[in-house]
């Protein structure tokens, strides 16, 4: 009928070979329950035992208190058909674990701080393991008969209800599951066998197949119920971690705005006074004149000077100058009104704004008094250098006559009302007037025509020969500015320094001094020897800057010119603004070739000092001692000393301001060489000094050399 396969070797071989490579499916089920095993061998995570314990006791709190309910409903469903005492000692004794429960967990809500979670789990475990015994002898103790079967399935039901609602209610915590969980089988199962039935051992079997289940939605909801926990415990790290971060970064903005209220308040403060800057008085001022002009107001402003102020900074140091700037300041503070600003506006200059005058006599007043206090000598220094010092100062007073005056307008006139005291032989008290605009205009005016003369290249450098006092010839000379004003004719340096300091522009006039008296060095090639040096003045402003130096060098080179052809002086108060700078630029110029020598020495009060601090090459006395040596002994001996303490350090010496020939000739026995002075000629054009190099000086034609300069030649140095 059919048709008959024959199956050979092979065919069965490639059957078996297909049974091999499909694993029975009991194999394929062993790494699952290997996985599971492990998994129910490894204790509950350490790091989150009491976050597990607290959710553990929350979810038993509620099956706690809907326990009651539970045990009146199989009370209710079995009352008829089970022992009724046995189902009430069910009852009680379910009811009175419920209590045990309830008052450990209250207990645990009160715990101290600090309590070990472990011994709370053991006390949970014993209680469970209790509860779990009373709940599993429910078909102990209240099985209905043999006659119904069906109400033995229901407290069967009951029971396996028990079993998956603990699986729940305990997911969290392992060791809870399984106290509860083992005695209430074991003893639900053992209430069954009891039973004496067929069917009520059939219950007991399905009971014990039902704990297997229960295993598997325990691991189920214990995995998701430790996920959560895990879940809640980053959420709380992360919350934690976020409200720290939120304290740095509020502690880091508290910070930055102290520090942006620092830099606020020293922005428009003085840094040594801690007066208002001269920009925060501006806007007060402007702000103060709005108001008046609003309420009918006078408005004054006054410029406090200190008089000779710069005698503190170059004899006692900038240190004490600084003391008494902050001793003036803090001691008219404390005659102020509170509606009055004080302000500094550099240097030895306070400004004091006086918003509500009655009229200018009034201010004049106020102002007087103020200058009458300063005049009680100030304490200055530790305790240890204390010093007295008495200083004055001379004030300019305006007041804004005009709805029309700028806060600059106020300023101006105080500042020109202020030189007039100044004028007036200070210490005393000036009111701007309306004779004083043609003195500011003048100022202005004066102030646009040096820019003009900058620009045009009016500002020159002249050169004052230096003489050998032995010889009668030049052998160096010193670059000083002149002005060639067009209409003024020539003006020395005193009549527009003042006004270029002023103005800000003297770094402008030492860069041009300096760089014509370089050009004027290079043009005197061929004409002089290479020891011929030409002497540059350099301020304290150029000192501070090194580009100064390399700007120098850099014209040296495009003149061709030898460092070795310029010396440069500087003076003590150029130097101890800042020594270390100083020190840095000089020895800088000094190795590359260019001679260094302390100008105006014997001056300054540690003009001692700074022969061992600075690398020098010589000295220049001052024109002062120059003056006074012929009348006074005392002059005398400070340029003897000078000239021995030069020679014991291999200084070269140098004096100026020579103007008659008792000098000169005193300046030869105490056995200085160099001098330069209007004796021999003021400072000249280049021409006029190439003439002279070339075809002789006028002083040179009468000037005899003295009889014993051979012998002071050898005791000087050259």
């Amino acid at each position: 009928m059919g048709e008959h396969v024959r199956v050979g070797p092979s065919s069965a071989a490639g059957g078996m070979g297909r049974d091999r490579a499909r694993p029975a499916r009991p194999l394929r089920l062993l790494p699952a329950a290997l996985d599971w095993c492990r998994r129910w061998s490894r204790p509950d995570e350490p790091a989150l035992a009491a976050d597990l314990l607290d959710q553990s006791q929350r979810l038993n709190f509620r099956a706690t208190v809907a326990s009651p309910t539970t045990v009146l409903l199989a009370a209710i469903a079995l009352w008829g058909h089970a022992p009724h005492r046995g189902l009430l000692a069910w009852a009680a004794g379910t009811s009175v674990m419920a209590g045990v429960h309830l008052a450990i967990h209250l207990r645990y809500l009160r715990r101290p701080d600090g309590s070990d979670p472990a011994m709370w789990r053991r006390r949970f475990t014993w209680a469970m393991v209790v509860a779990g015994g009373m709940w599993g002898a429910l078909p102990l103790l209240a099985l209905p008969g043999d006659g119904h079967p069906e109400y033995q399935s229901v407290v069967a039901l009951f029971v396996v209800a028990f079993m998956a609602s603990n699986a729940i209610f305990t997911s969290p915590l392992r060791g809870m599951f399984l106290s509860f969980q083992v005695p209430l089988v074991v003893t639900a199962t053992v209430g069954f066998a009891l039973g004496g039935t067929a069917f009520s051992s059939l219950l007991a079997v399905i009971v014990g197949y039902a704990f297997p289940f229960s295993l598997v939605l325990y691991d189920q909801a214990n995995v998701n119920a430790v996920s959560a926990v895990r879940l809640a415990r980053n959420n709380i790290d992360l919350v934690d971690e976020l409200r720290a971060e939120r304290a740095r970064i509020e502690a880091t903005n508290a910070e930055l705005r102290d520090v942006n209220e620092q830099l606020t308040h020293q922005a428009v403060h003085d840094a040594l006074t801690d007066l208002p800057n001269r920009t925060q008085f501006h806007r007060l001022l402007e702000r103060s004149l709005t108001d008046a002009r609003a309420d009918g107001r006078l408005v004054g402003v006054a410029f406090i000077d200190l008089d000779r102020f710069k005698l503190v900074n170059d004899s006692l140091g900038h240190h004490v100058g600084d003391d008494l700037l902050v001793a003036v300041a803090d001691r008219l503070r404390t005659l102020l009104c509170d509606i009055d600003v004080l302000g500094r506006q550099g240097g030895d200059e306070f400004t004091l704004l006086l918003p509500d005058l009655e009229d200018a006599a009034h201010g004049l007043r106020f102002v007087d008094s103020l200058r009458l206090a300063l005049r009680a000598p100030f304490t200055i220094g530790s305790r240890e250098l204390q010093r007295e010092m008495a200083v004055t100062c001379s004030i300019g007073l305006a007041v804004a006559s005009s709805a029309h005056d700028t806060a600059d307008d106020v300023m101006r006139h105080a500042d020109a009302a202020m030189y007039r005291a100044k004028a007036l032989g200070r210490d005393c008290v000036a009111l701007f007037d309306e004779s004083m605009r043609g003195e500011l205009a003048r100022r202005v005016d004066d102030e646009a025509e040096l820019r003009r003369a900058f620009a045009n290249r009016e500002i020159v450098s002249w050169l004052q020969p230096e003489v050998d006092l032995f010889t009668g010839e030049i052998v160096g000379a010193e670059s000083l500015a002149r002005w060639i004003h067009p209409g003024r004719g020539v003006l020395s340096a005193g009549a527009f320094v003042p006004l270029a300091e002023e103005c800000g522009m003297l770094l402008d006039l030492s860069r041009v001094t300096a760089a014509s008296g370089a050009a004027a060095r290079s043009a005197l090639i061929g004409v002089v020897d290479p020891s011929f040096r030409i002497r540059l003045n350099v301020s304290a402003l150029q000192l501070m800057d090194i580009g100064v130096l390399n700007a120098l060098l850099e014209h040296l080179d495009r003149l061709e010119l030898s460092p070795t052809a310029i010396a440069v002086e500087v003076t003590e108060t150029a130097v101890i603004n800042d020594l270390h700078a100083a020190r840095m630029w000089l020895d800088t110029a000094r190795q590359l070739g260019i001679t260094v020598s302390l100008d105006d020495f014997g001056t300054g009060y540690s003009s001692l000092s700074l022969l061992s601090q600075l690398p020098l090459d010589g000295v220049k006395i001052d024109l002062g001692f120059v003056r006074e040596m012929v009348h006074s002994p005392a002059a005398r001996a400070v340029i003897a000393a000078t000239v021995e303490l030069a020679a014991g350090l291999g200084l070269d010496v140098v004096a100026e301001g020579v103007e008659n020939q008792a000098q000169a000739e005193a300046l030869r026995r105490a056995g200085v060489r160099r001098a330069q002075g209007f004796l021999f000629a003021p400072a000249v054009p280049l021409e006029t000094l190439r003439t002279w190099l070339i075809g002789g000086a006028p002083w040179q034609a009468t000037f005899r050399a003295p009889d014993d300069a051979s012998s002071l030649t050898s005791t000087t140095t050259g």
